[in-house]
């Protein structure tokens, strides 16, 4: 059956398939890259399914809360379970998932790939969507079929015809055709017993399907079933699964619009989704079909959910609890959930095993989150979640209360103490180990143990969160609490990004090096660190080991760049030359800035040459930043619309330090902080590149009226207006006045005709 398991291997089709759709052309808004995962596990999900759960949230999904209860307790979660996990988890959080409109440009992609371009019709993917959503195909439908051309292209290597026979076929299917086309006369001569019966069951396949989607129910179920009792038909399993597919189907658009469960109905869509359940049934009884029980459950419980929603949403506390389910258990944790009663809270479910009742509560606790601390999952909770979960720690010693009592604890509890001594005894490699580790380090820091804190820090393995980035991070947070050192608060200042716009979180951690891994600063501590960071230390964070290249080379350049705009003429002159070695196409401007004799000449030329590089900023810039790229390609002239151009202002507040942060750092010297604060106050007066720009050019015009560098330097502060960070300002009218009035007749004003 290598064949059924292949074409039942939808899942990861997305990352098997060419990737032929491209994102809109237009301005880059996508999504800000994230440091922290907030309502799934890390990816991949292999770690979590085997009960590397990391650092625990309490915004994650109830599925994955749920399976970690299972796992704290110790109920093991065989090979194929977790094979099951990753798949269904990652189909449940994939960018595209069994989206028809990008599935369909799949297989319009393969068919092209497949068949000669002259033996094909013409196909309007456009089209083809439309009509596929007419009749409810589903995205799976078209990866399948993908993967199914291109497993006959090779086995029909030598039988063209019945390739594009099958393709032709498989259109028609796809676009809603309700008949199949008639074979072409001679087809079958000369084919060989096996390649008949390989083209007979494909043919039996897609009419079976084209019934399906075409409303044809009984026939539907009457073709899947005839394959699924053909001993070596290739789709004997599938086609089990897919004659209860088929009666689902029916139920579902047998039922009236608008209504919601069959008990609303008539008789007949009742007894509908009763045959469905019996399909269902069948199915997952029959030990042969393992492989399909997964998806099977899933429709169990779309039937389930109408016919007794409630008894099914308590059934499945139970269900998730028990051992060796196979691929059922994805299913059941997917189902995992709380209906609210009119004042809002969770319905309960009466008569529930205990273990069952256990999970619900601990659920229930776990997943509710106080209004006033949304997306802070570090943050501690309301009384209730405490106390309960101390009570329930100290009667049945189940680590998930540990977990939930730590979770929610404040750091001046009395039950503190006593709590982080139970969770010190806990190893660290365990299911819930990591967790404990971090939230006692929080704790203990809170609690201004530090020395305690460190210990525990110290203790937790740096391979263990190697391939659990948000656990990284985490980490890397407590130790830039607790550095000793700037050396050790440097190295840790920079975060893993996790996921960015759902596509980059497919990365394999454990291959990962700091040359490949994508890095960044986020909002908060970006913040912080350059309002706190003294422009020399940052120069030599810009040296230490752990940066991603990317993120090097835009500290490399904000180092510059603020030595520039706050004087610092030490630190000018050696960025300046590091730089010349690493970007060849500034190289001579660089080398220039470390040749002029004094300190105005230098710091005029840097602020000269930033004036025509808005790709750089004076400031660390978080998040998704243009300059965050190694391309030796990269234009550092070109401004460009939508995309941070210079910097703006960065504002005073920033010298308090957010909640979350060390505050002012404890290692750094009297005369560190006041560097710190007086640069950055320097950097506040100076302003946005635009102001500071044009100031700088005006002043040095009227300075040196007969430098040549002076109509070029108002002419790039005017051209910085154009994107900056604040258009038509005073300085950069002053600054075109001037170009105008005192140069008029060079190019530079001919090639500024207005301010902007």
């Amino acid at each position: 059956m290598k064949n059924a398991r292949t074409v039942l291997g939808l899942v990861g089709l997305a990352v098997l398939l060419p990737p032929v759709i491209a994102d809109a052309c237009g301005p880059d808004f996508g999504p800000d890259p994230r440091f922290h995962i907030v309502d799934n596990p890390d990816r991949p999900f292999d770690s979590y399914a085997a009960g590397r759960l990391g650092v625990l949230r309490r915004t994650l999904d109830l599925p994955y809360l749920a399976f970690a209860w299972r796992s704290m307790m110790g109920i093991p979660t065989t090979a194929d379970e977790q094979k099951h996990l990753v798949a269904g988890w990652g189909d449940a959080e994939g960018r595209y998932g069994p989206d028809p409109w990008w599935a369909s440009n799949q297989w319009t992609a393969v068919r092209q790939e497949v068949v000669p371009a002259g033996d094909l019709r013409q196909l309007d993917s456009i089209r083809l969507a439309d009509q596929s959503s007419a009749s409810y195909i589903h995205g799976d439908a078209f990866l399948h079929a993908a993967v199914t051309a291109r497993a006959l292209a090779k086995e029909w290597k030598r039988r063209p015809a019945l390739l594009t026979e099958w393709v032709g076929n498989q259109d028609t299917v796809l676009g809603g055709g309700c008949a199949l086309s008639t074979p072409a006369p001679g087809i079958e001569e000369s084919l060989t017993p096996r390649e008949k019966a390989r083209r007979q069951a494909e043919r039996d396949y897609q009419a079976a399907a084209m019934h399906l989607y075409c409303g044809k129910y009984d026939a539907a179920a009457e073709g899947f079933q005839a394959l699924a009792s053909t001993a070596d038909s290739p789709y004997r399993t599938l086609a089990a699964y897919l004659v209860a597919r088929t009666r689902v189907r029916e139920a579902m658009f047998g039922m009236p619009e608008g209504e919601g469960y069959p008990e609303r109905v008539d008789a007949t869509v009742l007894a509908r989704f009763i045959r469905a359940e019996e399909a269902i049934q069948k199915v997952l009884a029959d030990p042969k079909l393992r492989e399909v029980h997964g998806p099977t459950r899933r429709l169990l419980s779309i039937v389930r959910w109408r016919l007794s929603p409630e008894t099914w949403r308590c059934e499945l506390f139970s269900r998730v609890l028990e051992k060796g389910t196979g691929s059922g258990l994805e299913s059941d944790l997917a189902g995992i959930s709380f209906t609210l009663d009119a004042d809002g809270n969770a319905v309960t479910c009466p008569g529930l095993k205990p273990r069952a009742a256990e999970l619900s509560a601990w659920l229930q606790l776990m997943s509710t989150r106080p209004p006033d601390e949304a997306g802070t999952p570090e943050a501690p909770w309301p009384a209730k979640a405490f106390g309960t979960a101390v009570a329930r720690w100290k009667k049945s010693a189940h680590l998930p209360w540990l977990v939930l009592a730590l979770l929610s604890a404040r750091a001046d509890a009395p039950e503190v103490p006593e709590l982080l001594a139970d969770a010190e005894k806990v190893p660290v490699e365990s299911p819930a180990g990591l967790t404990l580790a971090w939230r006692s380090v929080q704790l203990l820091r809170e609690r201004g143990a530090l020395t305690e804190a460190r210990a525990r820090l110290d203790a937790i393995p740096v391979a263990l969160v190697r391939d659990l980035p948000s656990a990284d991070n985490f980490l890397r947070e407590e130790r830039l609490h607790l550095a000793n050192s700037w050396d050790e608060a440097l190295r840790n200042a920079a975060q893993l990004v996790v996921d960015e716009d759902g596509a980059s979180s497919h990365q394999d951690w454990n291959a990962q090096t700091p040359e490949t891994v994508a890095m960044g600063l986020s909002p908060m501590w970006a913040s912080f660190l350059e309002s706190h960071v003294p422009t020399r230390r940052m120069r030599e964070w810009v040296a230490l080991p752990g940066l991603s290249p990317a993120l090097r080379r835009q500290l490399s350049w904000a180092v510059f760049a603020r030595a520039a705009v706050v004087g610092d003429d030490e630190t000018l002159k050696a960025q300046a030359a590091t730089l010349a070695e690493a970007e060849p196409k500034a190289r001579a401007e660089l080398l220039a800035v470390v040749g002029r004799p004094t300190v105005e000449e230098r710091l005029f030329d840097a602020r000269l040459l930033l004036m025509g590089l808005p790709v750089v900023s004076a400031r660390l810039e978080p998040n998704r930043d243009r300059l965050a790229n190694v391309s030796p390609q990269l234009d550092l002239t070109e401004d460009l619309s939508w995309f941070r151009n210079g910097w703006c202002v960065p504002g005073t507040k920033n010298l308090e330090a957010p909640p979350g942060t060390p505050g002012p750092l404890p290692f750094a010297s009297p005369e560190e902080r006041a560097d710190a604060a007086s640069e950055w106050k320097a950097l506040n007066e100076a302003g946005s590149s635009v102001a500071f720009f044009s100031r700088v050019a005006l002043d040095w015009a009227k300075a040196h009226p007969a430098d040549p560098r002076s109509p070029i330097a108002l002419f790039r502060a005017v051209r910085s207006s154009k994107r900056g960070c604040g258009q038509n300002t005073p300085e950069a009218k002053k600054a075109f006045a001037w170009l105008h009035k005192q140069y008029g007749k060079t190019e530079w004003a001919r090639r500024s005709p207005y301010v902007y």
